[in-house]
């Protein structure tokens, strides 16, 4: 009896340890990673698109401007160092853009490209609205008094403006004028005379003193007064000043437009 309960003890404490090796017997398991096979198409397929995206199909065939009248688009592309041929995709648009914002000339500037070779450059340019005499040359003003370009001859009829009292300037800067009164009433008249198409006249403006404002068209002098009425003023003064021959000297006097009822004059100078 005690040699056969022995051994089956003997078999049980085995079987227990049988179960026990088994239990905490684990197949290694198998680290996953990338496989070869996937990164190997990923570079190759990265290297095509690469390819294609420098390939000549993006190289720039068009360079198209909008908004341009004081630049050509070859003096455009020239400031930015874009040329034929590169490529759209890789050009730096941004850095470009405000390249060009840097001129006087140019309020803002925006570059795109269609897809697969044209560049597009967008693009606001200020206009030249008037000419300030200073040291022997002429500033060439905007309509807020930012100095555009400085030359030594006026290029187009507009505006002469004397009387703008200042001693210095930056340009593509407003000139820092002492009589900021007068400068508002240049512009002013400035928009007036482009509004009723007089600035294919050679006209002079004095704005010494902003309430006894004088204008000069040929051999006439006309006194405006001040800015107020301004529009009706320079209407007058186109209509008038086209009947006056160029050799006709005189005084044209607008002043009275200020007032109800108030009289245009002209006399003759002999």
């Amino acid at each position: 009896m005690f040699r056969k309960k022995t051994e089956k003890t003997r078999d049980k404490i085995e079987d227990i340890d049988l179960m026990e090796e088994l239990e905490y017997y684990h197949k290694p398991v198998r680290k996953k990673g990338i496989d070869h096979r996937i990164l190997m198409g990923g570079a190759v397929a990265l290297v095509a698109v690469i390819g294609i995206l420098l390939s000549p199909v993006f190289a720039a065939k068009h360079i198209d401007a909008n908004g341009n009248s004081h630049y050509s688009v070859g003096q455009l592309c020239e400031k930015i160092g874009l040329s034929e041929g590169d490529n759209i995709l890789f050009f730096g648009k941004g850095k470009a853009a405000q390249l060009l914002e840097q001129d006087p000339y140019i309020a803002d500037a925006k570059i795109s490209c269609r897809v697969p070779d044209t560049i597009v450059i967008d693009v606001i340019e200020r206009k030249v609205r008037g000419y300030v005499p200073y040291m022997g040359a002429y500033l060439y003003i905007d309509e807020e008094g930012r100095v555009l370009d400085v030359q030594d001859a006026c290029r187009d009829a507009l505006p002469m403006v004397k009387g703008l009292k200042f001693d210095s300037f930056t340009k593509g800067e407003i000139i820092p004028v002492e009589n900021p009164e007068a400068l508002s009433v240049v512009l002013h008249f400035s928009q007036m005379m482009e509004k009723y198409e007089l600035l294919d006249l050679v006209v002079e403006i004095d704005v010494s003193n902003a309430e006894n404002v004088y204008a000069y068209v040929n051999q006439v002098q006309i006194i405006l007064g001040n800015i107020e009425n301004g529009d009706t003023k320079i209407r007058y003064m186109a209509e008038i000043m086209k009947t006056i021959p160029e050799e006709d000297r005189g005084t044209l006097d607008l002043s009275e437009l200020d007032k109800p009822n108030g009289m245009v004059v002209f006399r003759y100078l002999t």
